[in-house]
């Protein structure tokens, strides 16, 4: 069975199969992998055919003269198009903070610094204006901006022996591509959740977050009240969005899963296809943190978190000379990715995401 038939087979059984955000997430990966097998031989541009034959012959060790590579410091070859889709996708499926329908995702073609505004959206207003009267003067929202650059991410080096490369092409790429998403996504999404900002990672969205002030009642045990707080303390203007979600381990999910209202009936419900708390979406994350005194609960507008991915910055190097490789016939491919992050604090006003903290 070559891997079009593969894509397909499991994702027409994951598609009778009752959807939880693990099987949307893979049948995602799924839909992309079998867009890329296809447009790898039905290709729709002259320049993404260009682009995807140079990127094969760069896997498959073409000689230089037939193929463009990269003079800055990481020396590389750029993804086609088709790859870069099912790389992002791969990495939205480990790490839900890096998929468009939950964040506010900006891809750029240069790894220029970007600055994005801020505005405090829970103290804007309007007034009636009358007339012939002066309208009073009013305290302004607060307005500030922040910067994105984008610092680089490198997977661990896959090996492949010169043979395996030139007979199983489309296998091969298939495993890149799947061992390069989740070790991105395990480095990224961790700074996603909990990097520290400054100009010297990402900014992660449990740093940013503001506390809402709920702590559990019970060690360990989180309650239907304790929900019920936490949502009630995010300010309704971002309480609202659209992209408004709970961010959690599945261990804490686990334990909520299990939580019912006073009818018997489960706290945690299915609409539009989702699994969802308080009419909001829940989004796992492995990098969130559990056990006494963790700041083990996200709520907010996540559509103020702006993750930034720089395309010009998605490349694969291949090493045909890594000691202790080379010998054996062997090639070393390593992966990079340009990512940032950063949530709008409107310079100190109020922040549209919470955390809250388990008890001692």
């Amino acid at each position: 069975m070559n891997p079009l038939q593969r894509y397909t087979s499991e994702a027409d059984s994951l598609t009778r199969q009752t959807q939880t955000p693990q099987t949307r997430a893979r049948l995602q990966f799924l839909l992309a992998a079998i867009k890329t097998v296809k447009e790898f031989s039905e290709v729709r541009s002259t320049d993404e055919k260009s682009a995807q034959a140079e990127f094969r012959d760069y896997l498959v060790g073409a000689p230089l003269e037939t193929r463009t590579v990269l003079t800055e410091s990481n020396t590389g070859q750029l993804v086609p198009a088709s790859f870069y889709n099912t790389l992002l996708t791969g990495l939205a499926q480990y790490t839900e903070l890096m998929s468009r329908d939950n964040v506010s995702l900006i891809e750029s073609d240069k790894a220029l610094p970007l600055k994005l505004p801020e505005i405090d959206l829970s103290t804007i207003s309007s007034a009636i204006v009358a007339q012939g009267v002066d309208a009073p003067p009013v305290a302004n929202p607060t307005i500030a901006s922040a910067t994105l650059k984008g610092f680089s991410y490198r997977c661990n080096p896959l090996a492949s022996s010169f043979e395996l490369e030139q007979d199983s092409f489309e296998s091969i790429t298939d495993i890149f591509t799947q061992a390069f998403s989740v070790g991105l996504a395990r480095g990224i999404g961790a700074d996603l959740v909990n990097g520290a900002g400054a100009g010297t990672a990402p900014q992660g969205l449990l740093t940013a977050a503001a506390n809402s002030g709920v702590t559990s009642t019970v060690s360990g045990v989180w309650s239907g009240v304790d929900l019920a707080a936490v949502y009630a303390s995010l300010n309704r203007a971002y309480r609202v969005s659209p992209k408004c979600a709970w961010v959690m381990h599945d261990s804490t999910y686990q334990q909520i899963l299990a939580l019912k209202d006073s009818s018997g009936r489960p706290l945690l419900d299915i609409r539009d296809d989702q699994e969802k708390l308080f009419g909001k979406k829940v989004l796992i994350s492995p990098d969130m943190p559990t056990g006494p005194s963790a700041k083990s609960i996200i709520f907010g507008d996540l559509s103020q978190f702006f993750v930034r991915v720089v395309k010009s910055g998605v490349m694969v190097r291949r090493n045909v000379e890594a000691p202790g490789y080379a010998e054996t016939g062997a090639a070393l491919y390593t992966a990079y990715l340009m990512v940032d992050s950063a949530l709008n604090t409107a310079g100190g006003g109020v922040k549209p995401v919470v955390y809250a903290t388990a008890h001692v």
